[in-house]
């Protein structure tokens, strides 16, 4: 579970193609050091598993389901990725409950823009 707000950014160091889909590498921004093997971490809203970890480095495995329903599947090395840790149950919340698992794909059929944002 996440609250939605961004921790932090990271930027993508690799991009891995794999028979059963690709791995990222992320630079993981100081305040999200204390990420560890096999936490739950939401990568641009979607729920990915830390496969492993290597100084301020986390990696992380998307499956060719989550790159058909993500945007994930348009990231490149060099891009800039929204972080958040999973909620614990003593944290508070500040934002949403979210679960970061995708159950659908929708599209936007029309923006009425203010500025940069949409309403």
């Amino acid at each position: 579970m996440f609250t939605g707000i961004v921790e932090g950014t990271g930027k993508v160091m690799k991009v891995e193609f794999r028979e059963q889909g690709r791995r990222l590498a992320l630079s993981v921004p100081p305040g999200l050091t204390d990420v560890q093997l096999g936490d739950s971490i939401n990568v641009n809203g979607a729920c990915l598993t830390v496969v492993e970890i290597n100084r301020e480095v986390i990696r992380v495995d998307l499956s060719n389901e989550t790159l058909q329903r993500t945007t994930l599947s348009e990231i490149r090395e060099g891009d800039s990725v929204n972080l958040e840790r999973a909620l614990r149950l003593s944290d508070r919340l500040g934002g949403h409950i979210v679960t970061g698992h995708v159950d659908g794909i929708g599209r936007s059929l029309n923006c009425a823009g203010k500025g940069t944002s949409c309403r």
